[in-house]
């Protein structure tokens, strides 16, 4: 099957190119799309990559009835609704590594432009004028750098504020005390860094929490001669707010990438000679705009490829820690969608179950593998609200039962009048097995078209499902025949080659031996 990817906003050549040298992907480039031509064109493609001109809004996605994916080549979604994407099970993906550098480097060259007074000398050179004294500045050695968030441009930021001799303040919750200081940098709280830094930097995304996060009670605590620098997200530094500050001299300077409403027309800054302001250039570089596209370029195949990234914003995990996990959530997947056909009954309540603690996103893939048999369109984005929308339970447990392998994960299907458990494992050599399957022990791939049979432990029935699918041509790929350990009765699994035909199956099924008989596709 190929997948159509629709490319706009600028996105680079180079990541077009690497979208279509996936076999999966047939990748269309425009160059610039209004919206009203967005929402006519998105009806015909699986996915969108674009950068931060076009508004990804609710009537865009629902627009998307085939839209499975959206990627944003840079770090923001902001442009992109993602609680409308995420309600129609939409992965969304960034690209976050690409433009580390070359917004690092433009946030300190900002703080050295502060520091020098470079522009306004640039521009006093301009107009012809010699004025050396006015323009007496400061060394950044020794001076004291706060940096707000310190994800990958917080922490190429902090490395090159360290080569210049800088004391480094870091601020970020998320980041253990162990690799702050490994990084060279101290760990503040926010009020330590507005005390004592002579340079401040933000690098957080713009969220509910972070929104106004300094405003004029922030610039209160600061010393006047501070310098605020803002190249992460407008809103941030409140603009109204800092504009005051720096005309009453509560602080010293300011240097500001992006704005709260762009393209920035405003006046609020007019006259004053201590702010440094451009049009967002944070990722604008050559390198950054072909970087940005590989990732995001990447993130798109590998969900066509895989079904997941691990550069997913709408989910909980992502990642290295995702990467982790890629094994797993195939198998769980897998485990969820062998449980579901394996029954009839309605079901009240899914659990996933494992011996220890494993992330919530393995879960979510088990309910896809189940709902995906029931119930349309179901992704690893929106499982957990199909089931709630299902009425089905959702519940983790860690068990007590010691596993047959290191990573044995279960699924738990709750019944009206029974329980279905299914279990499996990932083995040593990179292989994945079923383990156990309604209290029988057994050992099979979860893959292909299997024949599950519970039938009567007794001679002839094996060699009598065997005469009927080699006379229909069918290829037994694999084969096990378990007893139960009460009880006369057998769990025999055929795993072939192909399919089984219709009348075969019912010709095995109606059989007096077999109880029960269902043919699963994994």
């Amino acid at each position: 099957m190929t997948y159509k990817v629709l490319c706009t906003d600028g996105f680079s050549k180079t990541g077009v190119e690497d979208l279509n040298a996936s076999s999966l992907i047939e990748a269309d480039f425009q160059e610039k799309l209004s919206h009203e031509d967005l929402i006519k064109m998105i009806p015909d493609y699986d996915g969108l990559v674009v950068r931060s001109a076009s508004e990804v809004t609710r009537d865009v996605i629902e627009a998307g009835k085939r839209l499975k994916v959206i990627a944003r080549a840079g770090v923001g979604t902001d442009n992109i609704d993602l609680k409308a994407a995420t309600e129609k099970g939409i992965l969304v993906v960034n690209a976050p590594a690409g433009n580390s550098i070359s917004t690092a480097e433009l946030a300190f060259a900002m703080i050295i432009s502060l520091a020098r007074h470079i522009p306004q000398a640039a521009k006093s050179m301009g107009d012809g004028k010699w004025e050396k004294k006015k323009f007496k500045g400061n060394e950044l050695a020794y001076k004291t750098l706060g940096i707000i968030g310190l994800g990958r441009i917080g922490k190429e930021l902090a490395s090159r504020a360290r080569a210049f001799k800088m004391n480094v303040l870091g601020y970020d919750p998320y980041l253990s005390d162990e690799r702050t200081k490994s990084l060279g940098i101290t760990k503040a709280t926010l009020e330590d860094i507005f005390g004592k830094a002579d340079f401040i930097s933000v690098h957080t995304p713009l969220t509910d929490e972070t929104k106004n996060l300094i405003a004029n009670n922030e610039f209160a605590q600061m010393k006047d001669t501070a310098c605020i620098v803002n190249c992460a997200r407008g809103g941030i530094v409140n603009e109204s707010d800092l504009a005051e500050a720096l005309k009453e001299g509560i602080v010293g300077g300011a240097a500001l990438d992006v704005f709260t409403e762009e393209p920035y027309s405003g006046h609020l800054f007019e006259n004053l000679d201590n702010v440094i302001l451009t049009p967002h250039l944070g990722a604008s570089t050559s390198e950054a705009q072909e970087a940005v596209a590989k990732e995001a370029a990447a993130a798109v195949v590998q969900f066509f490829k895989e079904g997941i990234s691990t550069r997913a914003v709408n989910l909980s995990i992502g990642g290295a820690d995702l990467e982790q996990y890629t094994r797993h959530l195939m198998l769980a997947e897998r485990l969820g969608s062998l449980a579901s056909q394996l029954v009839h009954d309605k079901i009240d309540r899914i659990t996933f179950t494992a011996p220890q603690n494993l992330p919530h996103i393995l879960t979510l893939a088990v309910l896809k593998g189940v709902l995906g048999q029931k119930v349309q369109n179901v992704t690893i984005v929106n499982a957990a609200e199909v089931a709630k929308e299902e009425g089905i339970g959702i519940a983790e447990e860690v068990t007590a039962e010691p596993p047959d392998f290191a990573d044995t994960i279960g699924v738990r299907l709750h019944l009206e009048k029974r329980e279905l458990n299914v279990w499996g494992a990932l083995l040593p050599d990179g292989s994945t097995k079923v383990t156990k399957c309604a209290g029988y022990r057994v050992e099979i791939d979860p893959s292909g078209s299997l024949l599950f049979l519970q039938n009567l432990d007794q001679p002839g029935v094996i060699g009598h499902v065997s005469t009927l699918l080699g006379n229909a041509g069918v290829n037994i790929a694999e084969m096990q025949n378990v007893r139960h350990v009460k009880g006369k009765d057998a769990l025999t699994i055929v795993r072939v080659d192909g399919d089984v035909p219709k009348e075969t199956f019912d010709e095995i099924a109606e059989n007096e031996n077999i109880k029960r008989a269902r043919l699963v596709h994994l």
